[in-house]
């Protein structure tokens, strides 16, 4: 990636250690790694925790005044600093663990609250989006510019499954209407929603560390993320800083306005003259 962009020394940081990071991870792909369980279908491998405890060590090296909120159990100060990294070591997880080559590293960095810049790389590939606020998103060396799109029977969009069941029936309905992709890293789907790849990206479990590198690709490419009603998403609250899901829904702004339409429609129900 070249351009003005890279002159900051944070996203020249965030992109040195999402390439660290990924060849550390497909280093490990095939090979017998450790599978723990932190909930129900969700796995944490012990390649996680070791690529993690290392792109935090180089963070705190290098900025050691910012805060910093990763996936695997780390915190410092997210609330009383003017940047705080977002670092999720494998976004994708349950891929990388089943020896599914598509996941990515994610490393999102906010300031005051808001998406300022972020890196989803996927190792298996070497796919790297980038952005920084106020100086544009890039892949493949060249400037992401998302054009609004209406939904239309070739749009794709990305849902996590098992479905919401607030909005089951507007999900059921894209389904049966739109082409699915589902890749299995929240982080990815959002990068290629930032391509145009993707029209629409839903998810209810979604945390921080899943979005916060991609929302600020999305959002300089020119797309949209704002929770399934529309509401914002940043800056995060409290609990969205502890792990809290972050539901979102995401894409081109011409898709989303469609999209969270038919979304409030089901999350507020039938209206009072209806009932």
């Amino acid at each position: 990636m070249t351009g003005p962009v890279t002159t900051d020394a944070r996203l020249r940081l965030a992109l040195a250690l999402a390439h660290e990071g990924g060849r550390q991870a497909a280093g490990t792909v095939g090979a017998d790694v450790h599978v723990d369980w932190k909930g129900p279908g969700d796995r944490v491998t012990d390649v996680d925790v070791a690529i993690q405890a290392r792109l935090v060590e180089r963070i705190r090296a290098s900025f050691p005044d910012d805060g910093i909120v990763a996936e695997e159990g780390m915190a410092i100060d997210p609330g009383a600093r003017e940047y705080v990294w977002v670092v999720d070591p494998l976004d994708g997880t349950n891929n990388f663990a089943l020896g599914i080559p598509c996941f990515s590293v994610s490393i999102g960095i906010l300031r005051q609250g808001l998406p300022h810049a972020g890196v989803v790389h996927d190792p298996s590939t070497g796919f790297t989006c980038s952005a920084m606020r106020g100086h544009g998103a890039m892949a493949a060396g060249r400037t992401l510019r998302l054009p609004g799109r209406p939904l239309t029977a070739a749009s794709n969009v990305a849902v996590r499954a098992p479905l919401d069941p607030e909005l089951t029936a507007v999900t059921v309905g894209w389904l049966r209407r739109y082409k699915v992709r589902a890749f299995g890293s929240v982080a990815l789907h959002l990068a290629y929603a930032a391509m145009g790849a993707l029209d629409v990206v839903l998810d209810h479990k979604a945390t921080l560390w899943d979005i916060a590198a991609g929302a600020a690709i999305l959002l300089e490419a020119g797309g949209t993320i704002t929770a399934p009603s529309g509401q914002p998403l940043f800056p995060p609250s409290a609990a969205g800083y502890g792990g809290a899901s972050m539901p979102f829904l995401a894409g081109n702004a011409t898709a989303c306005a469609e999209a969270i339409a038919e979304c409030r429609a089901a999350l507020d129900g039938p209206s009072v003259s209806a009932r």
